[in-house]
């Protein structure tokens, strides 16, 4: 039987294969989130949450790829760290600022003084850790009292299990063009990737064991496992309802806002149709 630092090594392994591919072909580079208006829309979160931060001396992005958060909030801040293990995602960092320091570490144990940041972020990341709970230890470790931690587009939980029903329970043919498309990515994307670009689907799967193996994260148990650990607060939003994209650039001006107040006044009863969870943490 493996053990789990058998585990862990064999999700590191993966998550360097995976992103040292997708970099390789120049694929990273063209995914959803790197789109202009979602662009704008993270670094409008990252500014307003330093606004709130009594000094701007240091942040660390964990989980940095290829400068996705760096690029968006090098210039508010007099220092910036970029944490990851794929050296070839590294590579790609855009160092011109002169304020950008990269580290090759475990997300998990860095080497950083405790109370040292005031702001950590993680954006599409912590669902690639053997164990996120872990993770959180270091981020509350290495952040000054009052500092803050973003972390966006995890998986939700809720809408993985909903995929997942519907897949099992429900005619496939009676689903829509985008249902087939949701359950796709959500539970199949390993096929995606290995179909397409002839990645190996089994490694995708194993570089995201916070996708695969628990179906994403449900807020509720992160909320509490913050608080446990130490936070002052954690507070969660709810993104990316079923078919946003769709509505956001096929569609009139406007349609999709509609779409999420009215969703948003549904809640709880909505949270399976948001496909990702932010987390803002305050230590």
């Amino acid at each position: 039987m493996s053990s789990d630092n058998d585990l862990r090594e064999k999700v590191l392994q993966s998550n360097r294969y995976v992103h040292s591919f997708l970099v390789g072909i120049d694929e990273y580079q063209k995914s959803p989130h790197f789109r202009p208006e979602n662009q704008q829309k993270v670094r409008s979160i990252i500014c307003k949450l330093t606004q709130q931060l009594k000094t701007k001396q240091r942040m660390i992005d964990f989980g940095c790829g290829t400068g996705f958060v760096i690029n968006l909030a090098h210039d508010l801040y007099e220092e910036v760290i970029g944490v990851d293990i794929t050296k070839e995602m590294m590579n790609k960092v855009d160092l011109s600022p002169g304020n950008i320091e990269l580290v090759e570490s475990l997300a998990e144990d860095t080497p950083f003084p405790d109370n040292h940041f005031d702001l950590a972020t993680a954006y599409s990341f912590m669902d690639h850790l053997f164990d996120y709970k872990t993770f959180l230890l270091e981020v509350f470790r290495v952040l000054k009292p009052g500092g803050v931690f973003y972390s966006d587009l995890n998986p939700n939980r809720e809408f993985m299990v909903a995929m997942e029903n519907a897949a099992s329970q429900t005619p496939q043919q009676t689903f829509s063009t985008q249902i087939h498309r949701e359950i796709k990515g959500a539970l199949h994307n390993g096929e995606f990737y290995q179909s397409q670009f002839g990645m190996d689907a089994a490694e995708l799967e194993q570089a995201e064991p916070g996708k695969t193996l628990d179906k994403g994260f449900l807020a509720a148990e992160v909320m509490q496992t913050a608080k446990d650990i130490g936070f002052s607060s954690c507070k969660v939003e709810f993104e990316w309802f079923v078919n946003q994209g769709e509505w956001i650039h096929q569609k009139s001006d406007g349609q999709y806002q509609l779409i999420e107040e009215y969703l948003s006044s549904m809640r709880p009863l909505s949270d399976q149709l948001y496909k990702y969870l932010r987390f803002v943490m305050t230590k």
